[in-house]
């Protein structure tokens, strides 16, 4: 296990820094929509979040990240449903057919997440929301990433 503790460290630290130039290279317009959507949708703190996984199990985690982000780890959850972005208007109805189910949705910053979010909603979704920071900032509160080696933090 120790011995893979550097390499879980060099991939979050690819995670977070890929992360961290997302939002410079946005265009205006793609600003635009994804504060539009920030209105909209409303967003759920990692604190919030943890206290919703510590005491309420009635609701869906909808992870929208991309395959390969995966690996890096998730937060654990007792309903998940893994959907990439580009497929939540195709796929969604399928994999949550319940509209009225209470759903968090997670990617690695939290804009794709209230994309997606927004996008459930015109599609007639009641009660979804996303994770404010998303993974990253799920790590960045001081909560655990669920991993093939175990729970990963990231020590400040």
């Amino acid at each position: 296990m120790k011995k893979y503790l550097p390499f879980l460290v060099l991939c979050l630290t690819l995670l977070l820094s890929t992360n961290a130039f997302a939002g410079k290279k946005m265009t205006e317009n793609a600003k635009r929509l994804l504060e539009e959507a920030q209105k909209e949708i409303p967003a759920i703190t990692p604190k919030e979040f943890k206290t919703l996984i510590d005491e309420d199990d009635d609701f869906i985690q909808l992870d929208v990240r991309e395959n390969n982000q995966h690996g890096h780890g998730e937060i654990w959850t007792m309903e998940m449903v893994r959907l990439t972005r580009g497929y939540v208007e195709y796929k969604i109805e399928h994999k949550i057919p319940d509209k009225k189910a209470k759903i968090i949705v997670v990617c690695c910053s939290g804009k794709r997440a209230v994309l997606a979010a927004q996008t459930m909603k015109k599609l007639g979704y009641t009660n979804v929301t996303y994770l404010k920071g998303g993974v990253t900032g799920w790590l960045n509160a001081g909560y655990p990433l669920d991993t093939v080696f175990g729970e990963l933090y990231l020590k400040h």
